[in-house]
């Protein structure tokens, strides 16, 4: 039989029993709308997350505290106290790939303007931090050289803090109380950060920005830094300006265990896998409704055979070959899985557009997951269909026109 004969003929063997049809590619439906939908969050999860990690710029490091204790059940523990100015300024100066380096403390810290309150995480920064970053002023100016010098309290705020405090009006030139572990200090205002929005664990909109020798000196009483964050020349030195970092620090603490450093293209790297992984495995969980509606196809299938005995000995009695009878059904199973896919691919595209529209993720439904998602209907109704053809194909012509 010919391909347009044998889809014809699959076609016409489902319609003839539609209800029947339809309840049996119902699981198909089901796990092919799951599949699409959940690659569809992951891709968009992974775009939306790799766009705002390069917006950081895939060319910055940053070099943090390592950890102590954890042994026997116990929770371990930052290093406090390790990097001083000093450190940073000998990483720019030996590391021939490193661009600038920003040593930052931060804490979080009590806000005040007249009767209203923000608990955030304050950052001590140098002015380079913007370049960095690729983070900048909205309204107003950014810390200067000369805020560092003269040790001035000044303060930038992120975009929520600033609304948080001053709803509609604007903060510049306002004056607001900043309450550290043990002092008190009035800041003024100076500007206002553009809106970043969270990029991983950190909400740059949540955060403000004071002059790193105001909050080292007057704040914290403190001459040491939490962590540098370093820009490396270029996205192609990255790599090579890592390995200088990890030299000149391994050199004065001869302990690759007391800091921790961290390139974006390696958080890209993990957070590709992470993703990649967690698809997977929800991927798999909907493989169990496909399997499920593969077994209903199957059942199906082997009810049809049942009916259709006598249709079958007299195709085999007037010339039909055993293997044309098995192709018969199995391209019913397969055409009655891909029309449950594709029932299933537009279920899963209508309910992707829903999820983006109402929980504002970024879904991406691209081809890809579209064939992946026909590939497996055409796999579940090759496999389940099998079993159903080989028994219709080796049934006795004699015997099947008997059959009543």
């Amino acid at each position: 039989m010919k391909f347009t004969e044998n889809v014809r003929g699959a076609l016409d063997g489902l319609n003839a029993n539609r209800r029947r049809s339809f309840l049996s590619m119902l699981g198909i439906v089901i796990g092919i709308a799951a599949v699409v939908i959940i690659i569809s969050i992951t891709q968009g999860s992974q775009k939306s997350i790799s766009e705002r990690i390069e917006a950081l710029g895939t060319n910055l490091i940053n070099v943090r505290p390592g950890r102590r204790g954890g042994a026997r059940g116990m929770r371990a523990q930052t290093l406090t106290d390790l990097f001083t100015v000093a450190d940073g300024e000998r990483i720019l100066k030996r590391a021939s790939a490193v661009k600038r380096v920003v040593p930052v403390v931060n804490r979080r810290l009590l806000l005040q303007y007249r009767d209203k309150n923000a608990e955030i995480q304050i950052n001590g920064v140098t002015p380079e931090y913007q370049d960095v970053f690729n983070f900048w002023v909205e309204e107003g100016k950014f810390i200067s050289d000369q805020d560092l010098k003269s040790l001035r309290t000044v303060i930038v705020l992120g975009q929520e803090v600033a609304t948080d405090l001053f709803g509609d009006g604007n903060p510049v030139g306002q004056s607001i109380m900043v309450n550290g572990p043990s002092t008190r200090y009035k800041f003024r205002v100076i500007g206002v950060m553009e809106s970043k929005g969270q990029v991983m664990f950190s909400h740059f909109d949540e955060q403000a920005f004071v002059p790193l020798t105001t909050a080292q000196k007057r704040l914290l009483q403190t001459k040491h830094v939490d962590s540098f964050s370093i820009q490396a020349k270029s996205k192609e030195t990255a790599s090579e300006a890592t390995e200088q970092i990890d030299a000149i620090l391994y050199q004065k603490f001869q302990d690759d265990t007391k800091y921790r450093i961290f390139s974006q293209e390696e958080l890209l790297s993990t957070m590709g896998s992470v993703m990649q992984t967690f698809s997977i495995m929800l991927v798999g969980i909907a493989g169990i409704s496909l399997l499920v509606g593969g077994i209903g196809i199957m059942n199906t299938m082997l009810v049809s055979v049942t009916e259709r005995t006598r249709e079958i000995g007299t195709r085999m009695a007037v010339g039909a070959k055993r293997s044309d009878i098995l192709l018969q059904f199995l391209w019913e199973s397969m055409v009655l899985c891909l029309v449950g896919g594709v029932i299933g691919i537009v279920i899963g595209w209508i309910g992707s557009t829903i999820i983006a529209s109402i929980a504002g993720w970024t879904t991406i439904v691209s081809f890809p997951a579209i064939a992946l998602a026909l590939g497996f209907a055409t796999v579940v109704g090759l496999f389940f269909g099998i079993y159903p053809a080989n028994k219709a194909s080796k049934l006795d012509p004699v015997e099947a026109l008997r059959y009543e």
